[in-house]
């Protein structure tokens, strides 16, 4: 395991994440949680995160794609995992084989998936994803509907929307988000007539819409402590489940007058210690931050010197009590500055762009009780 925390690696804090889940239990009392895992955990390592949810309770799933349904599937042989996206002709067998749910959100698709099925004997399981103004996919009336209904080849399970704007509570979204509910009603009576679940709330519908009906919801961002939109309050605690940590490689002391990085963007004025940190754009910190942003070292701000390389970036350490092995704060938990949402919001980006930016060769490293484990 400390071979793991030499370079640069991400800290995934169970406890957090298991206090997440009991908040959102709480604020949707009686309904099943399915947890969005699609995009390796939101950038947070599905094999560490999934794991820990089905622990707690949590056995519904969700991911994009037949790959991650795959990859989960062998994570979690009795889990209950839903496609949320595309699924090609060449893997309705994998549906079958893998006892996996499959979106559907058009009747062509619906059939071919149907006639699948009945060559084979057996039912596909499928959630009927419904458009209610996201204008993505789904299907838009109740006739559709009707028509996925009535094929035999398929067992549907549920019907869902996803809403556009449900994470702003400005008068003219939270109309338009309580509009899509309404058009989710509509199309979904007959289903819910036949004791099919028919839900909605996605995070920022569990955050700002709890009135909202429906068995299901499906939590993505806030699972791991993040803001679907920093604009609005949290009604809940939650906590930033990683933390993105590298060690201090090299210090480095220059006169005035010395260029920095890549451009010569950055140019000493005065004499000056700096410290390399073994992380870079490669490992997803946006060298938009160059510059600009600051890294923490041992509880001090050392800003950004220069343009942030592919695997390294250099900052400003002069006349603070930093070592080389020492740890820099990248992505933090507790420090304001450097919190995903915030240093998001200073890109004129979001949070889950970040956290989803973190790449393959950051070693992901579950914490518990502020210790890593195996």
């Amino acid at each position: 395991m400390k071979k793991l925390l030499h370079r640069a690696w991400a800290e995934i804090n169970l406890d957090a994440l298991d206090a997440n889940v009991e908040a959102i239990r709480a604020a949707a009392p009686g309904k099943t949680i399915m947890a969005v895992v699609k995009a390796n955990a939101y950038g947070h390592g599905i094999k560490i995160a999934a794991p820990e949810l089905f622990r707690i309770g949590v056995k519904y799933f969700a991911v994009s794609c037949m790959a991650e349904a795959l990859e989960l599937r062998e994570i979690l042989p009795e889990a209950e995992i839903l496609i949320f996206g595309y699924c090609d002709e060449e893997q309705f067998s994998e549906l079958i084989t893998h006892d996996l749910i499959q979106t559907v959100g058009e009747t062509g698709f619906a059939k071919s998936l149907s006639d699948y099925a009945l060559k084979n004997g057996v039912k596909i399981r499928v959630h009927v994803k419904a458009n209610t103004g996201m204008t993505r996919i789904g299907i838009d009336t109740p006739e559709e509907l009707s028509e996925i209904l009535a094929l035999s080849g398929l067992s549907v399970e549920g019907v869902y929307t996803h809403f556009a704007c449900a994470d702003s509570t400005d008068p003219d979204d939270d109309e338009y988000t309580r509009g899509q509910q309404e058009k989710l009603n509509e199309i979904g009576e007959k289903a819910k007539k036949a004791g099919i679940p028919v839900y909605s709330q996605n995070s920022g519908g569990i955050l700002y819409h709890s009135d909202f009906d429906g068995e299901i919801v499906r939590s993505g961002i806030i699972t791991y402590g993040c803001m679907p939109n920093t604009a609005e309050k949290l009604p809940i605690p939650l906590t930033p489940v990683m933390r993105l940590r590298a060690r201090v490689c090299q210090l480095k002391d220059i006169p005035a007058g010395v260029p920095v990085s890549y451009g010569r963007t950055f140019v000493s004025e005065a004499p000056m210690r700096l410290a390399v940190i073994p992380i870079g754009y490669a490992d997803g910190y946006s060298r938009s931050l160059s510059g600009k942003g600051a890294v923490y070292v041992n509880g001090q701000r050392c800003p950004i010197c220069g343009r942030i390389c592919m695997d390294q970036t250099i900052v400003d350490v002069t006349g603070k009590d930093v070592s080389v092995g020492d740890i820099a704060e990248i992505y933090s938990d507790s420090i304001p500055e450097i919190m995903v949402d915030n240093i998001a919001d200073s890109l004129g980006t979001i949070g889950y762009e970040l956290l989803c930016r973190v790449s393959a060769r950051i070693p992901r490293v579950g914490v518990r009780n502020g210790e890593p484990i195996e």
